[in-house]
């Protein structure tokens, strides 16, 4: 953990802050405090209130409760504008990239060098500059369009724009969700670096072990309020965790999973012969009914490609798609839905939620294609009641269908997505990074809703680069390097630590 100079005045004080977002209010008096040079870790499950805090200090909700004071003045934060004046730059959990510029671009945007004509040499050398400050982003290329990048590149793309700017308090939510276990470490170098510099730092993540790694401090948010704060040594994982839920998850979770009976059935559901698209080559798959196969592998190795592949949204160049042992043309995620494919996308703002429909809305795009729409009537009566029973049956919250999709929390959010895939009564789940941004609570929940769907038949195919996730959750396991398999396996045959030799390719050293 790094070390924290001696106490000096508050960089950000909040004071009292209270959000309400229709009847349901979101924040209640919560206060913030946070000195020059510390990261203080903010912490709670999805829907805790923590993003709505952030963007708060980050002048997107000028409408609330309270008061920020920013190195012992108060802070007028009516828009982003304001924060950004003020020295404070936000990473969001959810991208905030413009897919259709440059990485240069991206990260110079509104700061681009030259007075009234743009300056494109200028602006490549500027942004390069900073990505050359930093290891971590060396991988980025200036001249690429942000929309080709992986989503993993994406995140390193937000990292630079925050960087970029002058900043005295940096709010990173969830920066290391998309990353590798070596980008995590140069993450935190990077942070301990900012933070002996002065800077403010609000780190907000759900792998608490990261928290104890990197943090001088640490707030627990509850149902919008602070339930416990301070010096990192006062908490353990355990008194954190419960801090976070106040229940027994790790005893629900057990008996959850024991009741649970999934009968994996010998017959092959979903099938890849072959394949082989611009990105990955000559790729065999099987996956049969009742049965969870994982696909890992570092960025870039053609996981997403494969999920993409098998709902019609990556073109096949070559081989087959199987559905029951016979060949397929799946044209389109429309073609694949129709066969009972469904894909959970890897991000859930720009390929997930339509932030300005309501979640009910959000929640019924597949089932309306899949019998809840007959002859192209909804069937109000039988959509209302399926909702209202995923909504409780989720524990979505806020607990109002009628809420735009937009107001939810990430965690719940991605609870929204599972809805719509479970309600369109799927046979194969492609599930991409299904928990990624969540907390403790939320995963275990999303990963008995999985387990769950197997029950039924449902063949389950998970992309994750949380390695314990795939070794917990999956039957098989299936290797991917450079667009290729390099191994498959079953659960009882693999470790983490032979999993990372594969996808580096270590073991083959």
């Amino acid at each position: 953990m790094p070390e924290l100079t001696a106490p000096v005045a508050p960089r950000v004080e909040m004071i009292e802050i209270s959000q309400i977002f229709g009847t349901t209010k979101v924040l209640d008096d919560v206060d913030l405090s946070i000195a020059p040079s510390e990261i203080r870790a903010l912490v709670g499950q999805n829907g805790a209130g923590k993003s709505t805090l952030m963007k708060i200090l980050g002048g997107i909700y000028p409408e609330h409760e309270g008061s920020v004071r920013i190195d012992g003045h108060e802070a007028t934060l009516t828009s982003p504008r304001d924060a950004l004046r003020e020295g404070i730059g936000l990473i969001h959990q959810e991208l905030s990239l413009i897919p259709s510029l440059t990485v240069a671009e991206n990260i110079m945007l509104g700061i681009e060098p030259g007075l009234a004509i743009y300056d494109k040499k200028n602006t490549r050398e500027a942004a390069q500059a900073v990505v050359s400050a930093v290891p971590m982003l060396a991988q980025l290329r200036m001249d690429v369009l942000v929309s080709e990048l992986s989503t993993g590149l994406q995140q390193r793309v937000e990292i630079a724009k925050v960087l970029s700017r002058n900043v005295k308090v940096l709010v990173m939510d969830e920066p290391t969700a998309r990353l590798s276990g070596p980008e995590r470490s140069d993450l935190r170098d990077l942070m301990v670096e900012l933070a002996s510099g002065g800077m403010a730092i609000v780190y907000i993540s759900h792998f608490l072990e990261e928290i104890f790694q990197s943090c001088h401090s640490a707030t627990v948010l509850r149902n919008g309020q602070v339930v416990d704060s301070g010096p990192i040594e006062k908490f353990t994982l355990r008194s954190m965790t419960r801090a976070m839920l106040n229940e027994e998850l790790a005893a629900e979770e057990t008996a959850a999973i024991s009741r649970l009976d999934r009968q994996i059935v010998d017959k092959p559901v979903i099938q890849l012969s072959g394949a082989t698209s611009a990105r990955v080559s000559d790729i065999n798959l099987i996956v049969n009914a009742g049965e969870i196969v994982g696909l890992a592998g570092l960025v870039g190795s053609g996981r997403t490609r494969v999920a993409r592949a098998l709902v019609g949204a990556e073109r096949l160049l070559d081989g087959q798609i199987l559905v029951d042992e016979k060949a397929v043309s799946i044209r389109s995620p429309r073609a694949a839905l129709a066969r009972g494919i469904v894909l959970v996308p890897e991000s859930r703002k720009t390929e997930g939620i339509i932030g300005s429909a309501t979640a009910a809305k959000n929640m019924i795009l597949m089932a309306l294609d899949r019998g809840m729409a007959p002859w192209g009537v909804i069937a109000r009566k039988r959509s209302v009641a399926a909702i209202a029973d995923t909504f409780s049956g989720l524990q979505i919250r806020p607990s109002d269908p009628t809420l735009e999709g937009k107001r939810f929390s990430g965690g719940n959010q991605q609870k929204l997505l599972l809805a719509r895939v479970l309600l369109a009564k799927p046979r194969v789940i492609v599930a991409d990074q299904p928990t990624a941004g969540v907390d403790v609570g939320t995963k275990a929940q999303i990963h008995r809703l999985l387990r769950t769907a197997g029950t039924d038949g449902t063949a389950i195919i998970v992309v994750s680069d949380d390695l314990d996730e795939l070794i917990a959750l999956c039957d098989r396991i299936v290797v991917m390097k450079d667009g290729r398999t390099v191994g498959e396996y079953l659960r009882s045959e693999i470790t983490r630590q032979s999993l990372i030799d594969l996808m580096s390719g270590a073991e083959s050293a």
